[in-house]
């Protein structure tokens, strides 16, 4: 059963994403990133993955669509694509402390602890509760 559905998603995604990928396909970068969301959500990050290339190609300064992948890539132990998406987030949207405090999240885990630091230090003066609270349990200033 699991596998007919596995079978079915997939499908799901050629059909609707279409065997080109081309411009023609009439999908918008808004409608593949909710696409790809409930992917996220079903726990399919590859076929996730691929809808939100979609999206980028259709819409390259799509901030949330490079977000979300460099969730999902960190999700998937993928840490230097995961860094690449996050900086390209941060690129299109200096201003967001999520993906200052994700990049962050994404460092510690490559054991590069000055880099996340100092993400989490502009987390933190943007007002992202999250990385402050992490910040005073590290007994590191902001």
């Amino acid at each position: 059963m699991k596998y007919l559905v596995i079978v079915f998603l997939v499908c799901a995604v050629v059909v609707s994403a279409g065997c080109s990928g081309s411009e023609s396909d009439g999908m918008t970068a808004q409608e593949y990133y909710k696409k790809a969301y409930q992917f996220i959500d079903a726990g399919y990050p590859v076929e996730a993955i691929e809808l939100l290339d979609l999206a980028i190609k259709k819409d390259p300064g799509y901030f949330e669509a490079y977000y979300n992948r460099g969730v999902v890539y960190y999700l998937m132990k993928n840490y230097k694509a995961a860094i690449w998406d996050l900086s390209k987030a941060i690129s299109i949207n200096p201003k967001s402390s999520e993906a200052y405090a994700s990049r962050g999240e994404v460092y510690e885990m490559m054991k590069e602890s000055e880099k996340a630091y100092s993400d989490y230090r502009t987390a933190a003066r943007m007002g992202n509760k999250g990385a402050q609270k992490y910040l005073k349990l590290k007994n590191v200033s902001w």
